[in-house]
């Protein structure tokens, strides 16, 4: 079982590009492999109650179904902290499954054993 970590760094302003990896963690998920979205720069927006369900990509699952199902199946949502209060969002903003992360946290995720996937 491999163990990854993917760096989401975009929501709103290129949905295709959150869409795009959102798939590729829960195609990865779905074959039994253990993931962690780690949210950063413009990504830390999908950690935020009601923004997945903005966008608006073609596919068989919405990207706020994608959030669902990655939280149901154990996936945190990491917003990095700087970026998420860069934008001013407030801890009580968050969605179930998202928690505010320093960077040493991915640090000791990817000490654990986790890979980074940047796509």
């Amino acid at each position: 079982m491999a163990r990854l970590a993917f760096l989401l760094a975009h929501s709103t302003e290129a949905p295709d590009r959150a869409v795009t990896v959102l798939a590729m963690a829960l195609a990865t998920q779905r074959a039994g492999h253990e993931v962690v979205l780690w949210l950063t720069g413009e990504g830390v927006r999908l950690g935020v109650v009601h923004v997945a369900e903005t966008l608006r990509e073609p596919g068989p699952l919405g990207a706020a179904e994608m959030v669902a199902a990655l939280v149901a199946g154990g996936a945190p949502l990491l917003c990095e902290r700087r970026s998420f209060e860069v934008r001013e969002f407030e801890a009580d903003a968050l969605r179930p499954g998202a928690a505010v992360a320093e960077p040493e946290r991915l640090a000791a995720l990817l000490a654990d054993g986790f890979q980074a996937v940047t796509p």
